[in-house]
């Protein structure tokens, strides 16, 4: 059986969608309140301390299935003699994604949650690999990465990649905390790097490590290539973001929360000096030249770290004087999932709220989001602000409005998804896929560039949405676990999208 998620209006009248993330007053409830939350936020006001799920709201799952078709794609790369760099898995002598194998569902069907697989530890990103899109890499919030091939329905014991611990130790720092971002480099498989983002136990700080494919073994990475790209201190144990992907531009885009706390506390939304509170824009081949000298002063044993800087991120070209050079854009609290379009390479991050309002909206190169003058459309402490601007418009203040926002009167921290491009149904293309971690429903919108539709969803799936993911097929994978977001390992799946 699949869970049913009613699309079959896609023209339907709006619904007010009211996702904000959960209050964060740096140690209190997910909502802000002093209430005890459902299930531990993944936006983080809180200090990991709610009390879980009672287990009341788990859903009747689907029998395990894969969701996937087994497109019989050549897993040994068996017979490829071309040297095409490490061997990942996958037999991509064509040097091209294979066709989307789905038979095309006409019209708009019902949408379902298919479960792909379960028994993983807090899974945090489920990514299609670029070659191979049937063979999902999925990050878990502990410290690992795990391949499921076609055809499996849970998770494996065997591990692609463990970050390192000489710089993580327990990555489990909070339920906000611990092994976050994973991204394939642009030119995989024939470049066997690989990139991931996780808390360091020591001093908090965000980590952000390349990898390589070991060349005898397309199953592990070379625990010996190790790199640090970057890394940046966090002074509290929420609000940590996390996520990373590629751009179309070859760039590797990072999602960074304010630092935690409540309220802005360590004043990074309106600092453009500060990494914080931020989405960063760098490139990861190094140059020779150090950069991110002082950005992790709780890390100073990994010294300065070599990365690029884009030549037009807004703090490089003189756009935005005063910007640190490694910023796209600002204005954010906590972006803990966004995704990258794999169509026209637009960004949609869903970005959780303080104690009133959680927002979606499209980033773009130098704009601000107004964290913390403002709290989606909405003047947030107590000051003024020009509130009102059109969707995805700049208002008075400079500050672009969200395309999406509601209140929390319907969830406390809102978890953001990835747009729908599958071949399977063609009349769901470039519909959104979003969450609550609190509240447990899963809905959607569709936004054209000026109007945002919203469509119904699935009000009371009982699952905490907690992660993202898609893959070359536009395929929308959502993860989620049964109860606190910081509970025990193995209790964590991983559904596709599909018609019912």
């Amino acid at each position: 059986m699949k869970r049913s998620l009613v699309l079959n209006t896609l023209a339907s009248a709006s619904l007010l969608l009211t996702v904000a993330c959960s209050g964060d007053d740096g140690g209190g409830n997910a909502d802000g309140s002093d209430s005890t939350a459902t299930a531990t936020a993944p936006d983080g006001d809180d200090d990991g301390n709610e009390s879980p799920d009672d287990g009341n709201e788990t859903p009747t799952n689907t029998p395990p299935d894969t969701g996937m078709p087994d497109t019989g794609t050549d897993d040994n790369d068996t017979g490829d003699t071309t040297d095409d760099g490490p061997d990942t898995g996958s037999d991509d002598t064509t040097g091209g994604v294979p066709a989307c194998p789905y038979t095309p569902v006409a019209g708009n069907p019902s949408l379902a949650l298919q479960l792909v697989a379960d028994g993983f530890d807090r899974p945090m990103l489920a990514m299609g690999d670029p070659a191979q899109p049937d063979r999902l890499f999925v990050v878990e919030q502990g410290g690992t990465v795990k391949i499921l091939e076609p055809g499996m329905s849970s998770a494996p014991a065997e591990n692609f990649l463990e970050v390192n611990s000489s710089n993580a130790g327990n990555p489990v720092l909070s339920a906000e905390a611990g092994t976050l971002g994973f991204a394939f480099h642009p030119d995989w498989p024939s470049d066997g790097r690989v990139y991931v983002s996780y808390n360091r136990a020591a001093g908090g700080g965000t980590i952000i490590e390349e990898y390589t494919v070991d060349a005898a073994d397309g199953s592990q990475v070379d625990p010996a290539s190790g790199r640090v790209v970057m890394a940046l201190g966090q002074p509290a144990s929420n609000h940590n973001g996390g996520m990373i992907a590629f751009g179309p531009d070859g760039y590797l885009y990072i999602g960074m929360g304010d630092g935690g706390g409540g309220g802005d506390e360590f004043n990074t939304g309106r600092n453009p000096s500060q990494l914080l509170a931020k989405m960063l824009r760098i490139g990861v081949e190094p140059d020779g030249t150090p950069d991110n000298p002082v950005a992790c002063d709780v890390c100073p044993d990994l010294g300065p770290l070599d990365y690029t800087l884009p030549a037009d991120n807004p703090g490089v070209d003189g756009t935005r004087p005063g910007w640190a050079p490694e910023i796209f854009a600002m204005g954010l609290r906590n972006p803990w999932r966004f995704s990258i379009d794999v169509t026209n390479g637009e960004i949609i991050a869903a970005d959780v709220g303080q104690n009133a309002w959680e927002e979606i909206d499209v980033i773009t190169l130098g704009a601000d989001y107004g964290w913390s003058d403002m709290e989606a459309d909405h003047c947030f402490g107590g000051g003024g602000c020009a509130t009102g601007a059109g969707l995805n418009q700049v208002n008075g203040d400079g500050i672009t409005a969200p395309i999406y926002e509601y209140g929390h009167d319907d969830g406390c921290s809102i978890t953001g998804g990835s747009t729908y491009h599958s071949c399977e149904v063609p009349d769901w293309d470039g519909t959104y896929i979003f969450g609550e971690a609190c509240d447990e429903w899963i809905r959607a919108i569709r936004w054209d560039g000026s109007a945002t539709e919203t469509i119904p969803g699935l009000p009371d799936f009982g699952e905490p949405m907690i992660g993202n993911g898609w893959n070359a097929w536009g395929d929308v994978f959502v993860t989620t676990v049964t109860g606190n977001l910081g509970g025990p390992a193995g209790n964590g799946k991983v559904y596709r999208l599909a018609p019912e």
